[in-house]
This record gives structure tokens, C-alpha cells and sequence, in this order.
């Protein structure tokens, strides 16, 4: 058998990158940049953001790192070349809130956020467009070999589930 008709599957690394790439790019003032190997078992995924404010914002509330076993897949946020370390003293929702608004105020996806208390604990949803983020992923579910899902469900992949103790829960818009 040649090795052209041998079935070769993304890695979930590329699976994450295209993710960040599918999502977080949806925005004309932030570029995902080819992800890098910096060696066997570490990836790096660059992301440039014209504006310093909102590059905080995303260093502060997207995963730094995800892990696939032995692999590591960094995300690094930078503005006009300067590595972005995220924003230290945010402590409570409305910090939170703020947070998200600046981040994704030029993302295609983003309808809003909300802070909800349940159970006597905030939780913030940020909510996103009834979408189908979709892009090749050698699939073998899909004719097409595309991998297909709702926008909230690949933010969430990208975005902290908690930050400073406050749960994040991506939710898509209201279907009225």
C-alpha cells in the first residue's frame, strides 16, 4: 500500500490550533500565526493584537497552555512584537465582564456577556452568534473530512473555565 492511500488523522494539537485560529481570529484586529514546533513535545501558537487593551484582555482569559499527553501546545499573545502577560488583578465578575467585552467587541462571533448568580456563586457567560465554525480536520464522520461545531462549543475549548474562581460558561444566543 503506497503511503498516499494510507488514512493519516489531524493531531489534536492542530485539531486545538485550528480552534483558536477558527475562532479567535474572527476579528480584524487579531492574527493567529502559523503554529510553531519548538521541539518533539512543545508547539507554540503565535497570536498578534493591534490594540494592547484588548491584548491583555485575551492573554487574560484564554488557556495558556493545553495539554495533549506528552505534547504542549503554548498560546502567546503579543502586541507590536512585545510578548503580553495577562492582566493580574482583575478579583471579581464586573473585572471579569470587562474582560470579555474587550476582548471580542471586534469578534464576528461575540453577542455579549453575562454575569448570572446561581446557587450564591457569579458565573459568567459569554454568549456567541448561532454559528457553525467549520474547517478541514480529516474528519472521517464527515464526507467532507471537516469538523463542524457550534460556535460556544470552540470557544470553550480556547477559553479558561475559571478565572480568578468565577466559572465560565460559553453559551450561544437565544434562539427567539
Amino acid at each position: 500500500m503506497s503511503k498516499e492511500s494510507l488514512v493519516r488523522l489531524s493531531p489534536p494539537w492542530y485539531t486545538f490550533f485550528n480552534f483558536v485560529k477558527h475562532s479567535i481570529a474572527e476579528d480584524r484586529c487579531v492574527d493567529v500565526l502559523d503554529m510553531k514546533e519548538m521541539s518533539d513535545c512543545d508547539f507554540l501558537i503565535p497570536i498578534e493584537v493591534k490594540d494592547r487593551n484588548r491584548a491583555i484582555a485575551l492573554a487574560s482569559i484564554l488557556v495558556p497552555c493545553k495539554n495533549f499527553g506528552n505534547i504542549n501546545v503554548r498560546i502567546e499573545i503579543s502586541h507590536c512584537g512585545r510578548i503580553i502577560n495577562p492582566c493580574n488583578c482583575i478579583c471579581d465578575a464586573r473585572g471579569i465582564l470587562r474582560l470579555f467585552e474587550e476582548a471580542f467587541c471586534t469578534n464576528c462571533y461575540f453577542e455579549c456577556v453575562e454575569c448570572v448568580e446561581i446557587f450564591g456563586a457569579a458565573r459568567i457567560f459569554p454568549v456567541f452568534k448561532k454559528e457553525v465554525i467549520q474547517f478541514f480536520n480529516d474528519d472521517l464522520s464527515d464526507l467532507y473530512s471537516n469538523f463542524n461545531g457550534v460556535a460556544a462549543d470552540v470557544f470553550a475549548e480556547v477559553l479558561k473555565p475559571q478565572i480568578d474562581g468565577i466559572t465560565i460558561n460559553p453559551s450561544t444566543a437565544n434562539s427567539r
